[in-house]
């Protein structure tokens, strides 16, 4: 499960993003998983509320409301019912701003359109007490928040989802640098070298620095992208001539042992 905070100034562009469809703008997006003390029905509307929420401030608040995230791991997300996902909600803001949830006016929006299913919220920056809640290092709160609630009830961390792409990525590397190293064993020029990857599927892509020299460049699968020092550090474009040297002095050699002993036959 992963958890996100921020402070923003709360704009109405930000407020539709949770409404508006990505493909039909016309199409509403996600739904309304709970609010608190607010009656606004358009995205406007609300977060006004939550702005006038920081009139009782004594302070001039640049970023007025709280944009949070909670997503749970995908299929931890499908199992989940809304209940669910309102009660980690709850908790989630709750131990990540150190305030009571009852007496906060909040807004959560689920979207289900996307690999994880994830839940929306916004908050003022003002408590009911007319004092700032502080955003210092609230992305941190917010991360450390979702792995402690992931463990509580069993969810998959965070953690767990970096170590298998970690896994994931290795496998993947240990398969492209198989294709690469047979690949450059019979390829005597970069070009040659480019076809035979292409031939199973692999893609060599230059890297350009700003004067537009090509200063290197990435080898790119379905499955994965690599810079070519990442695969093997004898194939980057200041070591791989070399080897296309090599091979052609081999190739000549053993075509040479074989037109001898073709001649001896």
């Amino acid at each position: 499960m992963i958890g996100k905070c921020k402070a923003v100034g709360g704009s109405a562009l930000g407020i539709n993003y949770l409404f508006r469809d990505k493909q039909d703008q016309a199409k509403e997006r996600g739904y309304e998983l709970d609010r608190n003390m607010l009656i606004g029905e358009t995205p406007n509307s609300i977060i006004s509320e939550l702005k006038e929420w920081n009139n009782d401030n004594a302070k001039e608040l640049k970023n007025q409301v709280f944009s949070m995230v909670l997503a749970p791991a995908g299929e931890d997300g499908k199992k989940l019912s809304d209940a669910q996902l309102l009660q980690l909600s709850k908790e989630f803001v709750a131990k990540t701003l150190n305030v009571d949830i009852t007496q906060t006016p909040y807004y959560m929006r689920v979207h289900d359109d996307t690999k994880n299913k994830h839940v929306h919220i916004y908050l003022p920056r003002t408590d009911q007490n007319g004092k700032t809640i502080s955003d210092k290092h609230c992305q941190y709160r917010a991360m450390n928040t979702a792995d402690e609630l992931a463990k509580k009830y069993s969810l998959t961390r965070a953690k767990e989802i970096q170590q298998a792409k970690i896994e994931k990525l290795e496998i993947d590397k240990k398969e492209v640098k198989k294709i690469v190293s047979n690949a450059l064993h019979n390829s005597t020029s970069f070009a040659d070298f480019g076809k035979k990857l292409a031939d199973k599927g692999v893609q060599i892509q230059p890297t350009v620095n700003k004067q537009g020299n090509i200063q290197g460049y990435r080898i790119k699968s379905r499955k994965a992208d690599f810079k070519a020092s990442e695969i093997d550090r004898n194939i980057t474009l200041s070591k791989i001539d070399k080897i296309f040297k090599q091979n052609s002095l081999r190739m000549d050699q053993e075509q040479n042992q074989t037109r001898i002993r073709g001649m001896r036959m």
